[in-house]
């Protein structure tokens, strides 16, 4: 990693690998507190999955307790970790991901999909650019979960969720690189796309620093568990 590269830690678990005992070791009385009487069997796991990792990347990373942190949760949802690291969480399917900034960066945004939707061309045309829906149009099911991750990642780490707008970012994706632009001269973030097994893809976003995103991947898994996702590789980036 060069002097200029920022270390995004990407930690990953498949859900079925995290015991109930694994989670509750981890998670604190104050993330219990957003869990709700009329929240959903499978969004509740999902949710305490999503807050044992981020407990546990953030201790391995810091050296400190990772239920010392104080995780607040901003419009939309987005998780803020008080005078610590900047952070994000995402899950799908089975899988739960997570990223922590080695440094002082303004926002960051990660973004997982282990599969995508069926009528992925119309979705496309309604909600990504001219250019990209092209480009899409030439393999989509290949195609579109690589931008929708970059596109959520960057969302993410505005804090606004897809009220966004998925066309505020376009990305050109040409391995090794990502060519990035937003639609309303707003500072362009630095990004990355990771690639897993199945068809699963990784995006990231940094926000506030001119510094090129290196993820570094770990998995968390409690013995010989499910692994839903595989290695991850680095497919693409910003230079």
């Amino acid at each position: 990693m060069t002097d200029s590269a920022c270390a995004v830690y990407i930690y990953y678990a498949d859900r079925r690998s995290l015991s109930e005992q694994t989670v509750a070791a981890l998670v604190t009385a104050e993330d219990r507190l957003r869990v709700t009487p009329t929240m959903h069997a499978r969004r509740r796991t999902e949710y305490l999955a999503g807050r044992a990792l981020l407990r546990h990347a953030l201790g391995a990373c810091t050296g400190r307790d990772g239920a010392s942190f104080r995780i607040e949760v901003a419009a939309y949802g987005k998780p803020e970790c008080v005078a610590g690291p900047a952070i994000s969480v995402s899950h799908s399917g089975d899988v739960v991901v997570c990223a922590v900034a080695d440094r002082a960066i303004g926002d960051l945004g990660i973004d997982v999909e282990t599969g995508h939707p069926r009528e992925v061309d119309e979705i496309a045309e309604r909600f990504f650019t001219p250019a990209e829906a092209r480009w899409v149009a030439a393999q989509p099911e290949a195609r579109f979960p690589m931008l929708w991750v970059l596109k959520e990642a960057y969302l993410k780490a505005l804090g606004s969720g897809l009220a966004g707008g998925l066309s505020s970012l376009e990305c050109r994706i040409e391995p090794p690189a990502v060519v990035a632009r937003t639609a309303d001269g707003a500072a362009v973030p630095q990004i990355a796309l990771l690639a897993g097994e199945g068809g699963c893809y990784v995006g990231i976003a940094a926000l506030g620093g001119s510094s090129l995103v290196e993820p570094i991947v770990r998995r968390f898994a409690v013995g010989d568990g499910a692994d839903a996702l595989g290695p991850l590789r680095l497919i693409a980036r910003s230079e």
